[in-house]
């Protein structure tokens, strides 16, 4: 039997918390796995979707007392979860004014969760206008991306993007440089002998370690990337 990481323990123990929360047992292995290298630091966390405030709390619990807990909901009801080192903000993740606004107070978060209203909008909009702004090392996690798959009235982008579309086009995007086959000679070059610049690529190429996909998951994850190079040896 695998072993039960102490996110999960959390979880299943609800005197851990005063609130409820809601959760697919398999997600855990994955928080854990993006989650566990911010322990103990003096990071923020952004939650989209708060509902009954048991994972504003299961965040406090796992990260400790020097990170700072932020939520964002469309319930006003919302607003009376927050506590010390806690805040919540009453707001539609599909409004990038909205979240402008909160990032401008609360600056960028180390870590994002987008557990909201899981429309296509709602998804993509909120990583286009948070994700940019996101400090190295950072972590973007969209979970119950199945909605993708369901149609109807999570299915409400003009252009009929899914969030699972989005998330394939961004992997293209990590391939900028090595998808350019006339530059292979380039990279062929260690970098500090160089003389050029080289071909254009995206920031999110520049600024993006890798993305993961599970079931119902897909993780982003911040990283400084310089260009690419080759050799024998």
């Amino acid at each position: 039997m695998a072993e039960v990481g102490e996110l999960y323990r959390l979880f299943l123990e609800p005197t851990q918390r005063t609130r409820r929360l809601h959760k697919w047992h398999h997600y855990f292995p994955i928080y854990e796995r993006f989650i566990a290298p911010f322990r103990g630091r003096r990071v923020t966390l952004l939650e989209i979707g708060v509902q009954q405030g048991g994972s504003l709390e299961l965040w406090r619990a796992y990260l400790g007392p020097a990170a700072r807990i932020v939520g964002i909901d469309v319930d006003p009801a919302c607003a009376a979860h927050g506590a010390a080192g806690t805040q919540v903000f009453i707001g539609d993740q599909a409004d990038p004014a909205f979240l402008r606004r909160v990032l401008a107070e609360v600056g960028p978060p180390d870590l994002v969760i987008d557990d909201g209203g899981h429309t296509a909008n709602q998804q993509i909009t909120a990583f286009e206008t948070i994700y940019p702004v996101l400090p190295v090392p950072g972590v973007y996690l969209v979970e119950d991306t199945h909605t993708a798959l369901w149609g109807g009235a999570y299915a409400d982008r003009p252009d009929g993007q899914s969030v699972l579309d989005f998330a394939f086009q961004r992997c293209r995007a990590l391939h900028d440089w090595t998808a350019q086959r006339g530059a292979f000679g380039r990279y062929g070059t260690p970098p500090a002998e160089r003389r050029e610049p080289g071909p254009p690529v995206s920031e999110f190429c520049r600024r993006t370690g890798a993305i993961s996909f599970f079931d119902s998951i897909v993780v982003f994850e911040r990283a400084d990337r310089q260009e690419p190079w080759h050799e024998v040896r």
